[in-house]
């Protein structure tokens, strides 16, 4: 229930609907109090908010996991790179919570018990991991920050320009922490990231209504122009979250946030670099409609070669911020996440998963800032390092910035050069592509997949086929077991068997068990009726033995043989046959005669002919794999790569 006293510095009602909130700011005055029972108590005027371009203000409502709530209070931290603001949450359940807004993220946490003393901030490093509620959080953000200024309810005292040590950490399963250092022991604070559709807004800042602290807010899309205090060039900020200016024509770095645009640094650069896409331009990406308002220019070195790069900042006033990324040619579309990706232990060292995604770990560099100009929503400058892991997932790519205090991911996604230029309707012709982009989709996977589709269907039809041909064919006639002793020169004449239509073929086999010798087979097709006879002869030999303890063997023990166009009759078989003199016993022989045999000569050569497509296919795909990861810190064999695309 909300509980008003008067403002002892100017009288003006102060209202406390937090049982939790202790202090207030008076909207009029911005007096500091303290509540004591029902008196309240002056500490000292607060310090003006500074403009920003937040859409939250105090009576903003929303909604987190089912319960509403309402805003109450702010704080507003600055920082080296910017600043940000924690609103001060009340729910309808009785809790009291906060909503930190930094860099259009949205965080609700909630003041959390730790089970074990935290750590000092002094050994806190980006990347170091800790146990905190049963749950493993790495930390991804280490911050001294003073505080701007309060406004509203707030449970406890603040002083504008007191400093305050903060670690953010985040967990593998989305979920974000932060240790505030500013009391003794330090608070603990345990929420996760919620997009702003999730949050259910309602109440929120006109964007023609003036920011707190009197300064003007501006409206969504519109730019505040002013000249370049070196130079007189016109500049322009689009948005309030801007926090540093790059003069392209002198070069030098502006404060934005500075009434006077405070020159941070002067030129010292030796070329100009003219961006592909001019700053100004506007276009259509990814459904939104996008203005380039800052351009950098970042390069690696790696054995005495220099790799270089170019980003360009992309702001609409809604979607915020995103960065188009172009190298040697090709075009990525970038958005910070929120929601950092967890391990996954892969053919790669350590890979990356978002998601249901496993992304393989690709390489690791340092990347250097050269060249700045435009607008930028930190503090940019030239020679600014940071060490760079990326991992793919094409045409997706995973990219972690760690700098000592800091590490923060982007998800990108490849562009066709075609669509980058159509969306700014770009009149010059796109660079050309040089070499193979880490993500770069592999043009050659669609065409594989489609052509071993294409060879299952056909082997699959032509193996039915080969199968009706042997499920109607003639089969067997006759089966006899013969033997033939060396030195006989008798002729050996088969029983008699019936062809009851005319066969096209009419196969003789043998299946000898010849040891160490040769033996030729005479053999004549004799027709019982007409007395009409056709011949055909079969050579065989076959030598095996033990040597140097191993066994050997050449030659051939079987053999088979067809007569054609065989018509329908009785028949049988005169067998000459000749053996080698060194041959000791007889040579056992088992018979076979087959009409019409199904053979798989032609079903054979048909597979190695269609098979040639889907090889082919496949090695242009993994030759393209394989030179894609020939520029990684990693070998992918071809096997693998080709894998990595199904």
């Amino acid at each position: 229930m909300s509980k008003t006293a008067a403002c002892p510095s100017c009288g003006a009602p102060v209202a406390f609907r937090a049982s939790a909130s202790v202090y207030a700011v008076c909207d009029f005055c911005h007096s500091t109090l303290v509540r004591q029972d029902q008196d309240l108590k002056n500490l000292g005027r607060m310090a003006d908010l500074l403009e920003d371009g937040s859409i939250l203000q105090r009576g903003t409502e929303g909604a987190y996991r089912g319960t509403h709530f309402a805003v109450v209070g702010r704080i507003q931290l600055k920082y080296g790179a910017g600043f940000w603001n924690e609103w001060h949450l009340l729910f309808d359940d009785g809790r009291s919570g906060w909503l930190s807004e930094a860099g259009g993220e949205y965080v609700v946490s909630f003041l959390a018990r730790a089970s074990e003393p935290l750590p000092a901030f002094g050994s806190m490093r980006a990347g170091k991991s800790l146990m905190l509620s049963d749950r493993s959080f790495t930390v991804t953000d280490l911050e001294t920050a003073h505080c701007i200024a309060g406004e509203g309810e707030l449970p406890f005292k603040i002083d504008a320009g007191y400093e305050v040590d903060t670690a953010d950490l985040r967990s593998e399963d989305g979920k974000f922490a932060t240790i505030d250092y500013s009391e003794d022991p330090p608070l603990l604070f345990i929420g996760e990231p919620v997009p702003a559709e999730g949050l259910n807004f309602a109440n929120l800042r006109d964007a023609k209504s003036p920011q707190a602290g009197g300064a003007p807010q501006l409206k969504a899309g519109q730019v505040k122009a002013f000249a370049c205090p070196k130079c007189a060039s016109p500049l322009a900020i689009h948005s309030e979250k801007i926090e540093t200016i790059a003069c392209g024509s002198c070069g030098s770095l502006l404060d934005a946030t500075d009434p006077n645009y405070r020159i941070l640094a002067e030129a010292d650069r030796a070329e100009r670099i003219d961006p592909a896409i001019p700053l100004g331009s506007r276009g259509r990406l990814r459904k939104t409609e996008w203005e380039i308002i800052g351009f950098m220019r970042r390069q690696s070195k790696f054995e005495g070669m220099v790799y270089p790069w170019s980003e360009y900042l992309l702001f609409e006033p809604k979607a915020g911020f995103a960065w188009l990324t172009e190298s040697d040619g090709h075009w990525n579309f970038v958005r910070t996440l929120s929601q950092h990706p967890s391990s996954a232990a892969g053919v790669n060292a350590t890979d990356a998963r978002l998601g249901s995604e496993i992304f393989r770990n690709y390489s690791g560099y340092s990347a250097e800032t050269v060249y700045v100009v435009g607008e930028f929503y930190w503090r940019v400058a030239a020679g600014e390092q940071v060490q760079v892991r990326d991992f793919v997932a094409p045409p997706k790519m995973l990219s972690e910035e760690r700098t000592e205090n800091e590490i923060v991911w982007s998800l990108a996604d490849y562009l066709e050069p075609d669509e980058v230029w159509q969306a700014f309707k770009l009149k010059t012709p796109p660079r050309p592509r040089a070499g193979i982009a880490p993500n770069q989709p592999n043009p050659h996977v669609e065409t594989s997949r489609s052509n071993l589709g294409l060879f299952w269907k056909l082997s699959l039809a032509a193996l039915l086929i080969q199968l009706g041909f042997v499920l109607t064919s003639g089969g067997l006639v006759h089966r006899q077991t013969l033997a033939f002793r060396p030195g006989d020169n008798e002729a050996v004449n088969t029983a008699q068997f019936v062809l009851t239509k005319a066969a096209r073929s009419l196969e003789v086999r043998h299946r000898t068990d010849l040891s160490n010798g040769w033996i030729t087979l005479n053999t004549a097709l004799i027709n019982k009726d007409s007395g009409a006879s056709r011949e055909i002869s079969q050579d065989l030999a076959y030598y095996e033995g033990y040597e140097d303890g191993e066994s050997w063997s050449e030659g051939r023990r079987n053999d088979k043989r067809a007569f054609a166009d065989v018509p329908a009759g009785t028949y049988y078989l005169v067998i000459d046959a000749e053996a080698a003199p060194s041959l000791r016993n007889a040579v056992g022989d088992s018979l076979e005669v087959l009409r019409d045999p199904a053979g798989w000569t032609n079903w054979i050569f048909l597979q190695c002919i269609l098979v040639v497509f889907p090889a082919l296919s496949l090695w242009r795909r993994s030759s393209f794999e394989t030179r894609r990861w020939a520029n990684s810190d990693f070998a992918q064999d071809d096997e693998d790569s080709a894998e990595d695309e199904d």
